[in-house]
């Protein structure tokens, strides 16, 4: 299982440093959108939909659906509209989790119900994530391949510092009903980390007058939001009665697995990067 999870790491952190290096707009998109397109197939079956056919349709829809979202026009100003939604429903699952933290089955006595509403909302949350990609490596003031490696190393750090700590000094429970493995220690230690890179970075690059404040919140909420993300698949799941949203990345899970502390976080770092 070991040597299966560094195999398959190795190859994809590889597949995706040539993509962000070298390809162009239109190359990315067409990556981004074919990963937004498997997430979508794995959505779908954890909304409760069991047909294969519709898993594949769905997973069709989302993933065109990113792509032209990502080649919009939008993106000079509308950009900062979408991604308002896009952090509106982030803003809201916080909310949600407080009501309802723990989803009902989607299924039951062998009866299975497919919940539209998840789906819809599958449609609106993976392109917008998509958007916000393609958005700080393309079309955003001061974009470059390297803010989009600085956006997600924010979330690779927050989750690795969140895993560490909280296995060191994990106490108190920040969702048991959700994901009982998660500490507030942890959280606190994540964010410590993003902070580390923060400093790392701004005072490693020549940064535009005015853009520290603008990248220490889009940092910090991006960190937050990213375990927000983990959270709400952690709750998808349960409530799917999967460990895992699939099997294609071998050691790893599923494209859902690797993402969803993304499709939270970038949206809110693109949303501060855009409006400040």
């Amino acid at each position: 299982m070991l040597k299966e999870r560094v195999i398959t790491a190795v190859v994809m952190l590889a597949v995706f440093s040539l993509l962000l290096a070298f390809s162009s707009t239109t190359v990315f998109a067409y990556a981004v959108a074919l990963i937004v397109a498997a997430a979508a197939w794995e959505w779908s079956r954890l909304s409760g939909v069991e047909n294969e056919n519709a898993q594949t349709v769905f997973a069709m829809l989302v993933g065109a659906i990113a792509l032209i979202v990502m080649h919009t026009p939008l993106v000079d100003e509308g950009i900062k509209w979408v991604m308002l939604a896009g952090v509106l429903f982030w803003l809201s699952v916080p909310v949600q989790f407080y009501i309802a933290p723990v989803l009902p089955p989607m299924s039951s006595a062998n009866v299975s119900k497919t919940n539209v509403g998840w789906l819809a909302l599958g449609v609106l949350v993976l392109p917008i994530a998509a958007l916000s990609i393609q958005y700080l490596r393309t079309y955003a003031p001061s974009s470059s391949s390297w803010l989009l490696l600085y956006a997600l190393g924010v979330v690779w750090v927050m989750d690795i510092g969140a895993y560490f700590t909280g296995r060191q000094f994990g106490r108190k429970k920040l969702a048991p009903l959700i994901s009982p493995g998660k500490s507030w220690e942890g959280v606190y230690g994540g964010l410590a980390a993003s902070a580390v890179l923060f400093l790392i970075v701004l005072l490693s690059f020549n940064w535009p007058q005015g853009t520290a404040l603008k990248l220490l919140v889009a940092t910090l909420f991006a960190a937050a939001f990213s375990v927000i993300g983990d959270l709400f698949e952690s709750r998808l799941k349960r409530a799917a009665g999967m460990k895992d949203s699939s099997q294609l990345l071998p050691g790893h899970g599923g494209v859902l697995d690797r993402i969803d502390g993304v499709i939270a976080a970038l949206p809110l770092f693109a949303f501060f990067w855009a409006w400040m």
